[in-house]
């Protein structure tokens, strides 16, 4: 501290020079923020395809097979145990279903997929556009400003639609005023239902994630949660050629735990087989890549499984394991019309459709699924003896690939010719592999999976939130990711300090009484944590 009156010391001087460009930066934005928020914006509407006869026909679909038969219901659960390949127990069975309750799933089910090839070719996007889609509402919206922001941060380039499950005057404004700054677009799936009827009924939470999808105008989608913050630019994943994108068209990330759907639930689905537990860990849904021509099937069937999936098969595909929700319902649904794919029509077998090969950009391409193999990892904070955790890191899919086919190669272990289709890559392949051994470079991370501490800093302002924790010993706060060193070696830069700095800059040019405080207190953590 300079005390007036005294000769200021060298390191004063130096700790003054550091601040004023920071001090003078919030005294800008604070007094000179532009009116990004105003009551009387016009409310954006991005419709997509004058959608209402595909709604009208989805719906309708989807009501036609409704099961008649009651929710699943069972107390249990199972336990939460960390996947492993030589994971050797037996796959739990909690629910015990009564048989009729089985044959009236299974009655629904394959109504469904009846109808599935016809249903599929209807499914709306625009030809050979790639982009990146999220959903958010009144509950996280904070989030989506970081999404934003450090996606661009990240070098991407993708457009970006975010679909609004629930909405306010303030992110009206920010849909309107805000978002299309970052080349991007909010769609309000109300708007567009409005004039349904009948209309569709009150989703939940998880349910919105495969509405997002099949409302987005892309073709390929790169679906990503809220709360991701992504580490290396994602656009690679859609470059020509690129794989696993160019032979599979659909990939998911692991989680931690080890799968606990019911072995009934194959059973419903065409006594299909039931897969080892040996064979990959569960998925998380927190990002999906996606190509909606080769997977419009594989998509509505996930829509089939979520639609239905609060009183079915939710609960069916985890028995309340952790993390129940939609996380299963895509990976399953491309193993279902895989598996069902290999099956005579005439003997409950599915043959899927095939429009998408006329594509121009479909040429040399194949459709299947990829799971990366690399397990997420979880990153936390330690503070005052205690230890919270932040966020999963989740591979480049392109690293992972690369490392699987070089340790398959190395143990001649190679992926088997294409059987029944040459459009179709032979998925089944990838739960033989357990036991190889992938040397991915372990800088190659590309997201981070900030689901520990969300990262919104619309309540920065609530200590409780986990966004800034204090050392009790030292009185200094702690940043949130640890030491720099890692972030630096991982991404090439300090990603920490560029989040923070990044979102400050927008928050304090809002003009919403409701987050006065938030430029102010960002501002101060800023000063204190990341101005060396």
């Amino acid at each position: 501290m300079v005390v007036i009156g005294s000769s200021p010391n060298l390191s004063s001087l130096k700790y003054i020079a550091l601040i004023l460009p920071l001090l003078f930066t919030i005294v800008y934005f604070y007094h000179h923020r532009p009116a990004i928020l105003a009551e009387e914006s016009t409310r954006l509407r991005l419709l997509p395809h004058e959608p209402n006869d595909f709604w009208v026909e989805f719906f309708a679909r989807l009501e036609a097979v409704r099961p008649h038969s009651p929710p699943l219901t069972f107390k249990e659960k199972v336990d939460a145990l960390n996947w492993v390949p030589d994971f050797d127990r037996a796959r739990p069975e909690i629910w015990q279903p009564d048989p009729k309750h089985v044959s009236a799933l299974s009655k629904s089910h394959a109504a469904f997929i009846k109808t599935l090839p016809g249903f599929a070719r209807h499914l709306p996007y625009d030809a050979d556009t790639t982009g990146i889609v999220t959903t958010a509402g009144k509950g996280n919206f904070g989030q989506v400003i970081t999404l934003l922001v450090m996606t661009r941060q990240s070098g991407s380039k993708l457009p970006i639609q975010i679909v609004i499950d629930s909405s306010s005057v303030w992110i009206d404004n920010l849909c309107a005023n805000l978002v299309p700054h970052y080349n991007a677009a909010c769609i309000y799936l109300e708007d567009i239902w409005a004039h349904l009827d009948p209309h569709p009924p009150k989703f939940d939470r998880f349910q919105w994630k495969f509405l997002a999808m099949v409302t987005s105008t892309f073709q390929n989608i790169l679906f990503l949660d809220a709360d991701i913050i992504i580490a290396n630019n994602p656009d690679k994943i859609f470059a020509p050629g690129a794989e696993p994108f160019k032979s599979t068209g659909f990939i998911t990330w692991p989680d931690f735990w080890v799968p606990s759907g019911s072995k009934y639930f194959y059973q419903i689905a065409g006594d299909i087989p039931v897969p080892q537990l040996t064979d990959r860990a569960t998925s998380e849904s927190g990002m999906i890549v996606l190509d909606k021509a080769r997977h419009a099937d594989t998509l509505l069937l996930a829509s089939y499984y979520n639609y239905h999936g609060p009183a079915h098969y939710m609960a069916m595909l985890s028995q309340h394991g952790p993390g129940e929700g939609d996380k299963e319902t895509f990976l399953q649904a491309a193993y279902v019309l895989e598996q069902l794919a290999t099956k005579p029509v005439e003997h409950g077998g599915y043959s899927p459709p095939m429009e998408w090969t006329k594509l121009p950009s479909a040429k040399g391409q194949k459709k299947g699924f990829y799971d990366v193999k690399k397990m997420p990892t979880a990153h936390g904070r330690s503070a005052n003896g205690k230890w919270r955790g932040m966020f999963m890191k989740q591979m480049d899919p392109i690293e992972d690939w690369r490392a699987l086919q070089q340790a398959a190669k190395e143990a001649k272990h190679p992926a088997p010719t294409d059987t029944h289709s040459p459009y179709l890559f032979d998925s089944s392949w990838l739960s033989t592999v357990g036991n190889l051994t992938l040397k991915q470079d372990q800088k190659k991370i590309m997201f981070f999976h900030h689901n520990g501490v969300k990262p919104d800093f619309s309540d920065v302002v609530n200590s409780k939130t986990g966004l800034v924790e204090m050392d009790e010993k030292t009185g200094k706060l702690l940043r949130m990711w640890g030491d720099p060193k890692w972030i630096v070696e991982t991404t090439g830069r300090d990603l920490e300090k560029i989040l923070w700095l990044s979102t400050m800059e927008v928050w304090c040019r809002l003009d919403e009484e409701e987050f006065d405080d938030v430029c102010g207190r960002m501002s101060e953590i800023y000063a204190e944590v990341y101005v060396k």
